[in-house]
């Protein structure tokens, strides 16, 4: 009786593992095969009848509005790409490793876009920097200086787009700068080379892996972007693939779904292929090595007199790309007009706020994206946590794959994985009930939202030694019991960490949203990108502050807790 106990208990251990595995993979990888059998079937699969065919795919390579789409998709990418790693790697560089004055309120302005939603910046720059914009209209008034870009075609687009970018690359490239060993910029110096010479021509080239990882990155996720080109591509009809899918399902008179899921298949493939080039490239570091058992102390390079003209350079640059739009949000959210012709002051208004408590759908909006981003994140961080720990401290002959599952949503772009929930949602429940409600869109936002927690979450568990879960088995407890009350426990500021990030990621995202939403449960993110792409008006700038307001908010406290601040 004694043996047969902990074999049965041992047995239990194994059914949930694979429960847990089943489930993963239905939900994080399943929807993706009805997108496939969408593309390869004559009628929508929630109809009867229909064959296999490849008219859908036919139909999309013949369009040339599709490849006039993709092209203009690679164009924006590409600029956007160049323009963030001449800005992110410049920017580590010299905020971390020189003596740049301000470097801290510097860089806090540098990476201020990726906490903020990244529609508020798109309203900010249309309301300041676009032809008829603010500071774009006050120049032409008052001086011979022009803003040198026009907002409405590609190069504008991919500028706008820099200023999410470019704090992502600053990033990944300064955390590489950090750990590079001074002593390697002293043997250059010690050959004659002056500091700065060292600090290019050896640090520099280090940050190659760091910089390729993420231009592939910047790439990918430029290539599959959705708001900006459905808002700054509209009026000069710039069509990205994105929107070209958008156009085809949402606002055609006759949704061509067939074609769109073909086109899903084949952005997912592209964005796909290319995160798994960026995967390899972590792995192809070794001649970069820096780090060794020596320590030694980081050091600044003085840059002389000429560092003031380069903090100056640094704040014009984050002035025109952060700082003006941000202000853009608030003018226009608590003025009833903004022209330079009559001083803001003097139109000073709350009636954009107003505009959204009266209107039921919009004020409805925020209550459901505060009930997706809490409720969400709570089980996705609960979610997060359990798959963490079979994958990571178990002896699960599958949990390799369970890893590579959680990441698999990485590789979808919002679009694809909204469509993926609604042909799942269709062939399990052909009633709409799920699909219907806030629980499909919930689900939906948080399976993309897996791969941010779990690399929030998944660090802080791996530095807890397995010797304690082991010590706890030997006292009569259970793996799973071991598990709860030993890692999970101890890792209880990193799931506090996750749970804000998932937080903010599910009350700011918008774009698995569009095949989800209905009139009875709209969401605060597609809410605004649907009144930006149709208006510029103060009504989505208020939204914008009510977002960001929420946002910073939830940030600041996650910084009450201990421990939070630096897993986050």
């Amino acid at each position: 009786m004694s043996l047969a106990l902990p074999a049965l208990r041992g047995r239990r251990v194994s059914v949930s593992h694979y429960a847990i595995w089943v489930l993963t993979l239905v939900v994080v990888v399943g929807p993706v095969v009805p997108i496939a059998l969408a593309s390869l079937w004559s009628t929508p699969l929630y109809r009867s009848g229909g064959h296999v065919t490849l008219a859908n795919f036919a139909d999309l390579l013949t369009d040339s509005a599709w490849w006039s789409a993709v092209g203009n998709s690679a164009v924006f990418a590409g600029l956007t790409t160049v323009l963030s790693v001449a800005l992110g790697v410049g920017s580590a560089v010299l905020l971390t490793r020189t003596n740049v004055p301000f470097r801290r309120v510097l860089t806090g302005v540098l990476i201020l876009p990726v906490m903020l939603p990244g529609l508020v910046l798109i309203v900010g720059w249309m309301a300041m920097w676009a032809p008829s914009g603010y500071v774009s209209s006050w120049l032409s008034l008052n001086t011979f200086v022009t803003f040198p870009v026009d907002l409405y075609s590609l190069p504008g687009m991919a500028l706008v787009a820099t200023t999410v970018a470019a704090p992502t690359v600053f990033l990944f490239c300064r955390s590489t700068v950090v750990q590079i060993d001074p002593a390697l910029e002293d043997a250059a110096r010690s050959a004659g080379a002056r500091p700065l010479r060292a600090l290019i021509s050896v640090t520099v080239p280090l940050l190659r892996p760091a910089v390729l990882n993420s231009a592939i990155l910047v790439f990918a996720v430029s290539f599959e972007v959705l708001g900006l080109p459905l808002i700054l591509g509209f009026s000069k009809n710039i069509t990205f693939v994105s929107t070209y899918l958008y156009r085809n399902w949402v606002t055609a008179a006759a949704p061509n779904q067939g074609l769109v899921s073909a086109g899903a298949v084949f952005l997912l493939i592209c964005v796909s292929g290319l995160l798994v080039a960026r995967n390899k490239l972590v792995g192809d570091t070794a001649r970069y090595t820096t780090v060794t058992g020596k320590a030694s102390a980081s050091r600044t390079v003085d840059l002389g007199r000429t560092r003031w003209a380069v903090a100056a350079a640094f704040a014009f640059v984050l002035g025109v790309l952060v700082v003006v739009p941000l202000a853009g949000v608030l003018l226009s959210a608590f003025t009833s007009i903004l022209t330079p012709l009559i001083t803001p002051w003097s139109v000073l208004t709350l009636d954009n706020f107003s505009a959204i408590s009266d209107n039921p759908i919009w004020s409805d909006s925020i209550i459901n994206s505060l009930l997706i981003a809490g409720v969400g994140g709570l089980l996705a961080t609960g979610a997060i946590a359990v798959i963490s720990v079979v994958a990571h401290r178990s002896t699960f002959r599958f949990r390799g794959s369970l890893q590579q599952a959680v990441m698999w949503p990485r590789m979808m772009p919002g679009l694809v994985t909204g469509m993926a929930f609604f042909w799942s949602f269709a062939i399990l429940d052909p009633s709409g009930v799920v699909r219907g409600s806030l629980w499909g869109i919930g689900l939906a936002f948080a399976v993309r939202s897996l791969a941010l927690g779990y690399g929030v979450f998944y660090p802080a568990l791996a530095a807890i030694g397995q010797d304690l879960d082991r010590a706890a088995r030997t006292s009569g407890a259970t793996w799973w019991q071991a598990s709860v009350s030993v890692a999970l426990r101890l890792s209880a500021p990193a799931m506090a960490a996750c749970f804000i990030l998932l937080f903010v990621s599910l009350l700011n995202d918008a774009d698995p949203a569009v095949f989800l939403v209905t009139d009875r449960t709209p969401v605060m993110g597609l809410t605004m990108l649907q009144l930006a792409a149709t208006s510029a008006g103060g009504a989505v700038a208020a939204f914008g502050v009510i977002q960001m307001a929420i946002t910073l908010a939830v940030l600041g406290a996650g910084r009450l807790f201990p421990g939070v601040r630096a897993h986050a």
